[in-house]
Parts: structure tokens; C-alpha cells; sequence
């Protein structure tokens, strides 16, 4: 049980007031005046972003350890001696026949075009997905399969083509 006092005299007999005039106990009056903000979050911003950071590690990791197994199977074993933080700052992608690249062995840090990299940069410079209302997760691959399959179809064959 906690004891809460409260020193400002006024506040006191206003609440007071308040039980009294309704008929309930002072206790009953401050838990309907807290119900009327938001339950504090058990979550923070901080500790978000630090799950997001661990997400992205992780996704990380793997794929330095699917590099490092690539690079093992070709005899490259300075590359195979990379750390992860070495990686952090040299790994940028696998590339179209899914061989690890490291930045100093590409001529450009663009993703390739057709890439789902590339489609995340162009949905970024255009300042993201906007709906107009919740966007349905479960419907994904049926969006996947249907309107963006036709979308692809459309641009391979040479319609609504990109100058």
C-alpha cells in the first residue's frame, strides 16, 4: 500500500469536495482524473530503437556468415579473417549471382535496378508508402503476386517504361 500526501491545502478540499458531492471516496475521484491520460508506455522510444538496432544486427550477422562461407569455398581467407565490425564498415551486398561485395570492389554504391534494394530507395526518395487507411498485412503476397507481378510484366515488356 502507498501513502500519498498531498501539501497544497485547496487541491486537498477540492477533492474532498468532489467525493463528497459525488459519493464516492477521494481515491475513486484521483483514479477517474489518472484514467484520462494514457497508461505510460512500457516501451520507450530508447528501448525501440535499441530492439531495431538488434533486428539489424542480427540480419547482419547472418549474412557476413553466409559471406564468410561463400569466401571460405573460393580460398579467400583474408576476407574469411574479417571481423564483424570490419564488415560493418566494408560489406555493402550480394550481388546478382549472389557473391559477397565488399565497397572497395564496386564501382557504384547504388543498388542494382529491379533489386528490392532499389525499390526501397526509390520508395524512400519519394517519401514513403502512404495509404489512406491501415494497410492489411495478411494481403501482402496477394499485392505480391497480383499488382505488383503486373506492374514488373508491364515494365519488362517495354509498357509505362521509364525514360
Amino acid at each position: 500500500m502507498l501513502t500519498i500526501q498531498i501539501h497544497d491545502e485547496q487541491l486537498a478540499r477540492q477533492l474532498q469536495q468532489i467525493a463528497e458531492r459525488e459519493n464516492r471516496p477521494v481515491e475513486d475521484v484521483l483514479k477517474t482524473m489518472v484514467d484520462q491520460y494514457p497508461a505510460p508506455s512500457t516501451t520507450t522510444d530508447e528501448a525501440r530503437a535499441a530492439r531495431k538496432k538488434e533486428a539489424v544486427t542480427r540480419v547482419r550477422r547472418k549474412a557476413y556468415a553466409k559471406a564468410r562461407q561463400y569466401w571460405d569455398s573460393v580460398g579467400d581467407k583474408a576476407k574469411v579473417a574479417l571481423t564483424d565490425e570490419e564488415l560493418d564498415a566494408q560489406f555493402v551486398r550480394f550481388d546478382e549471382e549472389g557473391i559477397p561485395r565488399l565497397k572497395s570492389e564496386l564501382t557504384s554504391l547504388e543498388p542494382p535496378v529491379g533489386s528490392l534494394a532499389y525499390a526501397a530507395k526509390v520508395i524512400r526518395e519519394l517519401g514513403g508508402i502512404h495509404t489512406s487507411g491501415i494497410l492489411d498485412v495478411t494481403k501482402a503476397d496477394d499485392i505480391l503476386n497480383e499488382e505488383f507481378a503486373d506492374y514488373l510484366l508491364k515494365r519488362m515488356k517495354g509498357e509505362d517504361a521509364v525514360e
